[in-house]
């Protein structure tokens, strides 16, 4: 079912730094600044950007902390896999699964199932997610500019600065980039939570890149473009269940969760078999009645399910 094209949302959203950034590009340098920004080639010249993967791993740590929030082990701890014996102190963190651990041979229905509400919609070992998102280039007119910052080491024992321990790095002030998100083949509660984190960005409660308990790293988002995409004529919103069939309802494990009143969707623009549903004007007030739904969600799922927990063989 996952391999079909049944619904899709597109977001270009503008990310806005509010205080410096810095992604590093992780390649030392021979002289100059000891950390430097990200960049690639665009245009016949070095441009800084914001990676596609670190703006996903930064939105799925999000997603990941207001399901924990709202109900302890809904989503799985990626990195564990409950046999290596890792020291965690937390009861309801060292009884987490990890949905990358599971049963290779299970098909793709199961898999998806037995996934977290993390896994499902951002993806795992096990298969790709329903949300990518693209590298953040700068807007045109709108290129960041670049700083040189210092610091200093710190003693982790003592507190105090370390003597000779200087570093020098540069970060991204200002500027505009801009992102887009896809979330393909969704179900209501992933389309919620899309708009739960783009809020977020709004609010500038996301960081992105190094350095975020110093000062650096805060983001405002802005949605410039929303827009639903369906094959088969929709008047009303619609998710992954309601165009889904019983057998592929039950095998993936669907939720059927559906909002108190149908939510009217405007007048689509035909783009060969695809009506596309602009709803950049008003989709915060349009959807606010998904909100519940990944809450509901994540009661009625109750976590991943599965696989190997710490101590099982």
């Amino acid at each position: 079912m996952l391999r079909k094209w049944l619904c899709q949302a597109d977001v270009k959203v503008v990310l806005e730094p509010i205080d410096p950034v810095l992604i590093k590009s992780g390649y030392a340098t021979m002289d100059g600044p000891d950390m430097v920004p990200v960049s690639t080639w665009r245009n016949d010249e070095s441009t800084y950007y914001f990676p596609g993967t670190s703006l996903k791993g930064v939105l799925r740590s999000q997603l990941e902390r207001i399901a924990r929030t709202l109900r302890p082990q809904s989503v799985c701890i990626p990195y564990y896999d409950g046999k290596d014996g890792s020291s965690i102190p937390v009861e309801e963190e060292r009884q987490s699964r990890s949905c990358g651990s599971q049963n290779r041979e299970q098909g793709s229905a199961e898999r998806y199932n037995d996934s977290c509400a993390a896994c499902r919609m951002f993806g795992s070992l096990k298969f790709g997610g329903r949300f990518s998102i693209g590298d953040a280039l700068p807007m045109t007119g709108h290129n960041p500019v670049l700083e040189e910052r210092n610091g200093v080491g710190i003693d982790r024992f003592t507190g105090g600065t370390v003597p000779g321990v200087l570093y020098d790095l540069q970060v991204l002030v200002g500027g505009k980039f801009e992102a887009d998100i896809r979330l393909r083949n969704f179900e209501l509660w992933q389309l919620a939570a899309l708009n739960l984190l783009l809020m977020d960005l709004a609010d500038e409660l996301i960081t992105v890149g190094s350095g975020r308990s110093r000062g650096l790293g805060r983001v405002r988002g802005t949605v410039g473009r929303y827009q639903l995409t369906y094959v088969r004529q929709t008047d009303h919103l619609a998710g992954l269940y309601q165009l889904a069939t019983p057998e592929e309802q039950e095998a993936y494990g669907l939720h059927a969760w559906v909002p108190g009143t149908s939510i009217l969707l405007p007048e689509p623009e035909m783009r060969g078999l695809r009506r596309q549903h602009d709803v950049t004007e008003d989709w915060s007030d349009r959807f606010q009645s998904l909100a519940p739904a990944v809450e509901e969600f994540l009661e009625w799922h109750g976590g991943p399910r599965g696989s190997v927990t710490r101590g099982e063989t």
